[in-house]
């Protein structure tokens, strides 16, 4: 796709471009304990039968169901109690005519046997027990494969492992299991004026926020951090620290992406001879996004202040780290929501306002978070959403239905959504 790099690209049209970029990572093998939030990377089956043998539902007694056929509560029909068996216990003999073995739930059931009596519908009798009602053959029990059946399809290929699926590859005895890798990235923040967080300020200096905006923002995207640096302010040092960078699959900056003199991220991809993509994107915030490919490695240039880092991160990173990871739905998932105050607007370009989302009893409501007494920082602190306006809108008016891409959900969240 030819694109003018000095010109404003659409918000879909870079989408388009940097998923085209984003590769398919490789499969590495998983320890089950280290597995919540990965992507499996083929599709499991089940190996055993579950549960194994046919077990009891609950608490009361094993019986021949032909035994107690004729039994009720004006009958005096007794059997010989010949054990008891708890939870993942087994009786090694086999039940013969007029006996009963004692079971608790999860107890597997003895030979001969095929239905269980619960206790509500006995009364026990020094070594008998008074069976007060009929059973049919499989009452009160869990079939062997009940709950999985061996060989059928347990987890698909690309789902997102939560502790429901930990859980079934833990019955099934698997302790590791095939994942797509994770995405490696590294960030970059350029500043002269950039501290460490914790380091002492002077006078014009800030701390570096972003490298821990984007660094979190990744690793909820299912990626890991392979370093987090400030570059400064110095062409050669930014171009080095992109270079020493490329192992990752990703180098994210931070600032510096303007178009002035000390704007210097899109001089350092072409001293690198990188390829440059485009350079702005008519969104806000966010507009001022580069993104280009040094070698194999994708660069992403975010703007420096915090709220257009996060806002450009989720509508561009974020994206490209879950196609990376093999899922289909790697877009903010978006409802429809009334919104609840009216909110004047400048843009002339596609907008995203902080906002908060709340189900109340009449289904989805926004508050978009504009204030004259707070900043945009506070904004973005108490948001849980963004409100999405397209260009050309000044003003959007009380009870009006508006879009609304839904934040801090994390991979689990996509469940709740259709596949893209």
């Amino acid at each position: 796709m030819a694109v003018n790099v000095n010109q404003l690209v659409s918000l879909q049209e870079a989408q388009q471009i940097v998923l085209g970029q984003a590769r398919s990572l490789t499969t590495e093998l998983v320890p089950l304990e280290n597995g919540g939030g990965r992507v499996l990377a083929q599709g499991i089956r089940a190996s055993i039968d579950e549960p194994s043998t046919a077990q009891a539902a609950m608490d009361g007694y094993a019986v021949r169901s032909a035994d107690v056929e004729s039994a009720s509560p004006e009958k005096d029909l007794f059997l010989k109690v010949v054990g008891l068996v708890g939870a993942g216990q087994r009786c090694e003999r086999r039940l013969k005519g007029g006996e009963t073995l004692r079971v608790l739930t999860g107890a597997t059931l003895p030979e001969g046997a095929d239905a269980v009596v619960p206790e509500e519908m006995t009364i026990s009798d020094s070594g008998r027990v008074r069976v007060m009602a009929p059973v049919r053959p499989g009452a009160y029990l869990l079939p062997a494969g009940a709950e999985i059946r061996r060989g059928q399809q347990l987890i698909s290929k690309g789902k997102v492992l939560r502790a429901s699926e930990l859980t079934a590859l833990a019955t099934q005895g698997y302790s590791k299991f095939e994942a797509i890798r994770q995405p490696v990235v590294s960030v970059l923040a350029t500043g002269s004026e950039l501290k460490e967080v914790g380091d002492r300020l002077h006078e014009g200096e800030v701390f570096a926020s972003n490298l821990h905006t984007v660094s979190q923002l990744v690793k909820r995207c299912g990626g890991m951090i392979r370093s987090m640096e400030i570059a400064g302010d110095d062409l050669q040092t930014l171009s080095e620290s992109i270079r020493r960078e490329a192992q990752a699959d990703v180098v994210v900056t931070t600032g510096g992406t303007g178009r002035g003199e000390k704007d210097l991220v899109s001089a350092a991809i072409s001293t690198l001879d990188g390829e440059l993509f485009f350079h702005g994107v008519a969104m806000s915030p966010g507009k001022q996004v580069i993104f280009a490919k040094f070698d194999q490695t994708l660069v992403f240039g975010l703007p420096g202040r915090p709220v257009a880092t996060y806002v450009a991160f989720e509508q561009l990173v974020r994206p490209v780290l879950l196609r990376m990871i093999g899922l289909s739905q790697v877009f903010l998932p978006e409802i429809t929501a009334t919104l609840t105050h009216s909110v004047q607007l400048k843009g002339s370009t596609l907008s995203f306002l902080f906002s908060r989302l709340t189900f109340g009893p009449r289904g989805p409501e926004v508050q978009a978070l504009r204030s004259k007494k707070q900043g945009i920082m506070a904004e973005m602190l108490a948001s849980n959403g963004l409100i999405k306006v397209e260009p050309g809108r000044d003003r959007l008016q009380e009870g009006e239905e508006v879009r609304v891409q839904l934040l801090d959900l994390g991979l689990d969240g996509l469940s709740y959504f259709p596949e893209s």
